[in-house]
């Protein structure tokens, strides 16, 4: 039944634009089932509430039902005024156990014409059939006695219940103690839900453990849902005393141990006893001496618990230590054995040895022919933990009629430092040789790793001799800054080495337009890597971190808040670390966390500071964490003086100076060192191009009354 309102006081006339048609729109809201779990062959009642949510009455019409997209009846729905909604029933009797998903649709065949002709269906879900309704026998729970003696009268009591939907019919109880059937009772029917509890007098005869066990149904008389689950077992300690006994199972350590640093360890407890036993203290050696520490504080532990205790001590060797524990070596808790309190554990503590490499060889002249005087200088580092002793270098030259073998002394290397070695060599025969130079060769060195000593290269060596311009000059200039860097040392900085706590250093090429990272593998320090994109050239360049005991002579004042390490970061000695030398340049560095949680510090709050003139805190995230650290990285603007602590917006703490460009003017007008840290091999490059300038303008200043004295010859000539 469609009518039509005018939009206006008179009756409009058909497609005038004036009409507003009203109609019925059926949903259907809610399907609800007379019950959530239903068995086979089970009456259901399906129930669905329909709604007409239009603007006017709506025909009668019908409800039909689905299961799984198959109708299963349907029922009449009258007509309905707007708004108003019926509960429509239908009653249906699933025949199989299945699975199914219960559907509706109201007015399938469209007998009303709606508004909305597509909200006519709604979905009730999946709802899954049963077989039919079974009993299900369980033994509730057996109760018995807690701490049974030999010869006492205890009783132990057993619960039946139903735990299915329809009722039991009579059936047994049989009671097993140890295997061995101790009882049997009858059990009356049980409705669903319905229990039956059973009692039995128990005389323990033996110490030791005893197994209770409870069946019902044994025999299978009550056909159930569940056959599986009818019976029950305990076990329960016989004792003449029931006292506790504390024993250790294991000492375990989190990590491998390093000389000096807390190592963390876990003490594995149990209490095998037969009783709860009270709280203790657990003793500990490191090689048969007691440390000057508190004992490990051990929990009360129920019998037959265990726990696991941390503690933590300092390894006083390398190698391999001892730790033996003793609990409650005091005999505070009377036990039923006193005697097996203790236990030893062998635990190794990390040996800081030497690393020998070689880290690189170079050879003078670089393309040599036959009958020069080849200077060859090899680098040795050691990347160990600890210093070396003296050591013997093989070289082995192979060409193809002849092998050339001889040993270089090596001199003891400082960790982290790096040692040169020449020797001279006349090839005698061309063509590409193949060059093998073994470190620490007669193994006098024990070494963290014995494997990485060889380097090897190929020569080639010319018949005729080689030229390139300007050679002898490039070969000078290059001696020249061999000398210069080694004159700076190992690093390029004027701290003074009794401010410096510990360094490290790595070596890579620097060339403009290449990404550079240079990683600190040895974790020597609390940075991990720096990274950044070069604008100039500078190739071999070293980076060196120095962790500083006090703060740096570079800088004025401290830097603001917390303060956890502060140092200084050096490139090379040619300026590649300043700000004009580099860009999207980040540092990696990491933090203790016992630092953090002693100190209460929020991570947030951790920055990298850099000094220049004053404290400037850099754009610092957080990039990871392990069990010991947390790991940042920091925006960098150039490579100097900084420090790592939290920083909460606190000025710096150092006022502007006069200086424009604070520390890198500071150290630029030092004498020597300075100069070496930040002149860059750029700027002589400008100074060489800015000089043939100065040259032109001397020619010029000259070759000019020349000019004017030559002109005022030949016009004077002229005139005579």
């Amino acid at each position: 039944m469609s009518v039509a309102i005018a939009a206006d006081e008179d009756i409009p006339f058909e497609d005038d634009g004036n009409s507003t048609v009203l109609l019925p729109d059926l949903v259907i809201e809610d399907i609800s089932l007379s019950t959530n779990s239903p068995g086979a062959g089970e009456q259901i009642t399906v129930t669905a509430t329909v709604t007409n949510q239009g603007n006017t009455a709506s025909g009668s019409t019908n409800l039909r039902y689905y299961s799984n997209g198959n109708r299963i009846g349907e029922s009449p729905v009258p007509e309905m005024e707007a708004g108003k909604s019926e509960e429509i029933s239908f009653s249906w009797t699933p025949e199989t156990e299945s699975t199914a998903e219960i559907s509706a649709k109201v007015d399938e065949e469209n007998l009303v014409e709606e508004g909305n002709e597509d909200n006519n269906v709604k979905t009730a879900g999946f709802i899954t059939f049963k077989k039919e309704n079974l009993p299900d026998l369980i033994i509730n729970s057996i109760n018995h006695p807690q701490y049974p003696s030999p010869g006492k009268p205890k009783t132990i009591g057993i619960s039946v219940i139903n735990n299915g939907a329809a009722s039991s019919g009579e059936t047994k109880l049989m009671l097993y103690i140890d295997g061995r059937p101790a009882r049997e009772w009858d059990i009356p029917g049980l409705s669903g839900g319905e229990s039956a509890y059973k009692s039995y007098t128990w005389i323990p005869i033996l110490e030791g453990s005893a197994e209770i066990k409870a069946v019902v149904d044994e025999n299978n008389q009550v056909t159930e849902s569940d056959e599986e689950n009818n019976e029950k077992t305990a076990t329960i300690t016989v004792a003449i005393d029931f006292l506790p006994d504390l024993i250790i199972e294991d000492i375990v350590p989190e990590t491998e141990g390093e000389l000096g640093k807390p190592l963390n360890l876990i003490l594995k407890v149990k209490n095998q006893g037969t009783f709860a036993s009270e709280e203790a203290v657990a003793e500990y050696y490191i090689n048969g001496t007691a440390p000057d520490q508190e004992g490990i504080n051990i929990p009360a532990l129920p019998a037959g618990t265990g726990a696991d205790v941390s503690f933590s001590l300092i390894p006083d060797r390398e190698g391999q230590m001892e730790v033996k524990a003793f609990i409650d070596s005091g005999t505070y808790v009377y036990e039923s054995n006193e005697d097996n309190n203790q236990f030893s554990k062998i635990v190794n503590v990390k040996t800081k040895l030497p690393d020998l490499i070689i880290e690189s060889v170079s050879l003078t002249p670089e393309a040599p022919r036959i009958g020069d005087s080849v200077t060859f200088t090899v680098s040795v580092k050691n990347i160990g933990l600890s210093d070396s002793g003296s050591s013997e270098l093989r070289y082995q030259i192979n060409g193809a009629n002849k092998t050339y073998s001889s040993t270089l002394s090596v001199p003891p290397v400082v960790t982290g430092e790096t040692v040169k070695s020449t020797f001279s060599w006349v090839p005698e025969e061309d063509g590409n040789l193949n060059m093998e130079l073994v470190a620490d060769s007669g193994s006098a060195i024990r070494e963290d790793d014995e494997t990485n000593n060889k380097l090897t290269r190929t020569i080639a060596v010319s018949k005729q001799a080689t030229y390139t311009n300007g050679g002898s000059s490039g070969s000078g200039s290059g001696s020249g800054s061999s000398s210069k860097s080694n004159s700076m040392g190992s690093g390029v900085s004027k701290e003074p080495a009794r401010n410096v706590e510990v360094k490290e250093l790595d070596t890579r090429n620097i060339m403009s337009g290449y990404h550079v990272k240079y990683d600190f593998a040895k974790n020597a320090t609390c940075v991990t890597y720096v990274e950044f994109e070069p604008r100039k050239t500078f190739k071999k360049t070293t980076a060196t971190v120095e962790v500083l005991k006090e703060k740096s002579i570079f800088v004025q004042k401290q830097p603001p808040g917390r303060i956890y390490k502060q140092l200084n970061i050096w490139l090379g000695n040619k300026g590649a670390g300043r700000e004009d030398s580099l860009k999207n340049a980040y540092t990696g560095f990491k933090v203790e966390k016992d630092w953090i949680k002693n100190n209460s510090v929020e991570e947030s709050n951790i920055a990298l500071l850099w000094y220049d003139s004053k404290w400037k805190p850099l754009k610092t995230e957080k990039t990871g964490e392990d069990d010991d650290y947390v790991y940042f990285r920091a925006e960098t603007i150039a490579y100097s003086c900084f420090a790592i602590g939290e920083y909460k917006g606190e000025e710096g703490t150092v006022k502007e100076t006069t200086d424009d460009e604070g520390i890198q003017e500071t150290l630029r007008s030092w004498e020597g060192g300075g100069k070496a840290i930040l002149n860059s091999s750029a700027e002589r490059e400008d100074d060489i191009q800015k000089k043939p300038m100065g040259v032109a303008k001397i020619l010029l200043a000259i070759s000019l009354p020349l000019f004017m004295i030559l002109v005022e010859y030949f016009v004077l000539k002229k005139k005579i």
